[in-house]
């Protein structure tokens, strides 16, 4: 038993198990607003199976096909099906469910049950179920239509999957407990205070899945439950209904999980999954997914693993691609754009090197679906910051500022020099435009690619316009003899006084 004083080899055994612990790794589909297409979803499949990958997490938002009472979901979309931006039809879901199984990934869907509801409490016919009246993200746990509305949505999605051996239901990031009246009463009412509004919730809900389809494994974002104390979570006996899913996105160097938590969830939960990030973690409206950054976070998790391999059982990982931070923000981080960091961050997690890894942002063409799309975005961040250099350089503060362009004094010269460089970056940047706009038509519906385009491209075409208008109205003015206000000043100046 020498091999036991070797320090460094007990390290490496520790890292090993926790490790191997690990089997499952679960790509996250973000897909609240902007549904990818199906052919492009098949490519992405087939990719992220050779990669490592073990199955897929659909977070459907207002993308899947709700029926009955719930059909007015998603209706203020297009109804030409998801290139439209769309729901999916029923025969889409179908069709991503077949892809991913002819690819040997696992399946599991999201349904948001109290939080991030937006898109159902958004609408007239359920805003009454929102737990503060000036937000539609959280539900109102203590109204009995609250229940049912959930369980609703979650009895059609089981329906979808019969064979389901997975389903997540959200229950992240809560904003809001118990503001309304009934909330008060009933969390003043309970020994556990306002955390039994959520408990109790939550537990409703998987007691219905559970009735519904006992074998079902349900799991739950866990943020929610960090601060909670292990008689709180024991009391609504949560070790036994759920397997937590612990999110950390942070890099590696201010990665910090606290060891409370862990002991905590080390006496309720028997099974334990954790999720990082590969996409949409990195800023709410940033364009580029740097494979350094994400890969950093499962570094992270590594050595976070590696602390606690010997008291979990840990089942899987979560890759997590976020589209949006919510269903009002905007879109970040497009999907084939950030491929290069899902496939860094799959091989990194299990080669198992505690070592980081030099990274790379690009990934051979066959295995890149979308590849061209990613490359002319790398392209507009670049030429956006040349022309953020020019609009708010030293060249228009100088020569064509608002002062000057309201008094009217410009030198021709000058201003001509900014009339042909904003001309050639305008130029730049609309072909720019005409080159992405197919493309992102192959991977997504035209809402979306209006909303990606309206959001980044067209406020650069705008700046360029405006100032390309004005400096060639200046031009042509020629030079000026004095400002507009000096000259009003003096005309007031010799006025004759009456």
């Amino acid at each position: 038993m020498d091999w036991l004083k070797d320090v460094e080899f007990c390290g490496y055994l520790i890292y090993a198990i926790g490790q191997a612990l690990v089997v499952a790794a679960i790509v996250h589909f973000d897909l609240k607003g902007a549904p990818l297409k199906i052919d492009y979803l098949a490519s992405v499949f087939k990719s992220i199976k050779s990669w490592g990958a073990t199955g897929i997490l659909l977070e459907w938002e207002d993308t899947f096909p709700y029926i009955s009472n719930l059909k007015d979901i998603g209706s203020q979309r297009s109804t030409n099906g998801c290139g439209g931006d769309g729901l999916y039809s029923v025969d889409d879901v179908q069709t991503i469910f077949r892809l991913a199984k002819e690819n040997g990934l696992e399946v599991i869907q999201l349904i948001q049950t109290i939080g991030h509801l937006e898109f159902v409490l958004k609408h007239p016919a359920h805003s009454k179920l929102r737990e503060a009246p000036h937000s539609p993200a959280v539900l109102c746990p203590t109204k009995p239509e609250s229940l049912e509305l959930v369980t609703t949505m979650l009895q059609q999605v089981i329906d979808a999957q019969p064979d389901a051996k997975y389903i997540h239901i959200g229950a992240d990031e809560v904003w809001h407990s118990g503001v309304c009246d009934e909330c008060k009463s009933v969390a003043a009412s309970s020994e556990h205070g306002t955390v039994s509004l959520y408990l109790q919730h939550i537990q409703n809900v998987i007691l219905f899945i559970k009735e519904k389809k006992s074998d079902l494994i349900v799991l739950m974002w866990e943020d929610m439950l960090r601060t909670m104390k292990y008689e709180v979570l024991k009391a609504y006996n949560l070790g036994d209904l759920v397997q937590p899913v612990v999110w950390h996105y942070n890099q590696g160097h201010c990665f910090e999980l606290t060891p409370n938590m862990w002991e905590t969830y080390r006496h309720v939960f028997s099974k334990v999954w954790i999720a990082s990030a590969f996409k949409g973690a990195n800023g709410g409206s940033q364009v580029l997914s740097p494979a350094s950054r994400y890969v950093s976070n499962h570094h992270g998790w590594l050595r976070e693993i590696e602390k606690n391999a010997f008291s979990f059982d840990f089942v899987g990982i979560i890759l997590t691609g976020w589209s949006r931070y919510d269903h009002y923000s905007t879109l970040c981080e497009l999907l084939p754009v950030s491929l290069p960091s899902l496939k860094c961050c799959l091989n990194y997690f299990f080669k198992r090197d505690p070592i980081l890894p030099e990274v790379e942002d690009v990934i051979p063409e066959p295995q890149w679906p979308g590849g061209e799309l990613a490359r002319w975005v790398h392209c507009f961040v670049v030429l956006k910051e040349r022309c953020f250099s020019f609009i708010h350089g030293d060249q228009v503060a100088t020569w064509l500022n608002k002062w000057q362009i309201d008094n009217e004094f410009t030198n021709p010269l000058q201003v001509q020099n900014i009339m042909q460089f904003s001309k050639h970056l305008l130029s730049d940047v609309l072909e720019l435009e005409e080159m992405m706009t197919p493309l992102l038509h192959e991977i997504t519906g035209k809402r979306s690619v209006e909303e990606w385009l309206g959001t980044f491209l067209k406020p650069v075409v705008l700046e360029l316009t405006d100032i390309h208008t004005t400096a060639v109205t200046r031009f042509n003015a020629g030079a000026s003899v004095q400002p507009k206000c000096t000259h009003t000043e003096t005309e007031l100046e010799l006025k004759p006084t009456e």
